[in-house]
């Protein structure tokens, strides 16, 4: 199993642990939520859409996590990206009709221009500091496919050495430390974006209580490494 070495890390471990146990808790109530017509009131071919785009959430999310634990980085890394583009895609599907004919429908749909056109209508696009999952993918973009060359490599190397096998080796070096912990992080924000579409309010206590919880555990860990 995956474990932090660096310091910090017995706090860090707990942190994925409830990670993990949320990514599991919002899959299920996020699910049961869509099928539920009186609570997700979408067409049915609208509602199919919505539930394999979550689907996809969270079988990505649970991917990042258990590749993590094999130090696959590489494609714990891509696992993530996809999560949070789904993420992206389903925002602007559910909360707007017009982009869900414009996705059925339409072979141009663009989902950056469904987000930019949106973040236009709020008058937030200067000025916004909202963790923003558009920018959060942009970044793990970056990383997945060596557009940040420097940072994408030296991940990869411990001891000015690249381990030949197929997962990151057992020492994995700070570079890549540091990597998995801010996206460990940035998986938790952005799930707690998703299921912000998604209304709870009493009717799942047990995943309310989870929330607050980790969002304890992050504020920790806030006052920790800033």
């Amino acid at each position: 199993m995956f474990e932090f070495t660096i310091r910090e890390c017995d706090f860090l471990n707990k942190f994925k642990e409830m990670l993990t146990e949320y990514v599991s808790k919002s899959y299920k109530f996020t699910m049961s939520y869509i099928s539920n017509p009186t609570l997700a009131q979408h067409q049915d071919n609208e509602r199919l859409i919505l539930i394999v785009i979550n689907k996809s959430v969270f079988q990505n999310l649970y991917s990042f996590l258990k590749l993590n634990e094999s130090n696959m980085q590489f494609a714990a890394f891509s696992c993530l990206e996809a999560a949070v583009n789904s993420m992206r895609l389903y925002n602007v599907l559910s909360s707007d009709s017009n982009n869900m004919c414009s996705y059925i429908t339409s072979p141009d749909f663009s989902l950056d221009k469904c987000e930019l056109d949106r973040l236009e209508k709020q008058k937030k696009y200067v000025k916004h500091e909202e963790f923003s999952l558009r920018e959060f993918s942009k970044g793990l973009h970056a990383i997945n496919n060596f557009e940040l060359k420097n940072s994408s490599i030296s991940t990869q190397l411990v001891d000015n050495s690249v381990y030949l096998g197929i997962s990151c080796g057992k020492t994995v070096s700070d570079e890549l430390q540091h990597e998995v912990r801010k996206n460990l992080v940035g998986a938790y924000l952005s799930l707690q974006k998703h299921n912000q579409m998604f209304f709870n309010g009493g009717i799942d206590n047990e995943l309310e209580e989870l929330e607050d919880n980790l969002y304890a555990k992050f504020l920790e860990y806030i006052k920790k490494f800033s």
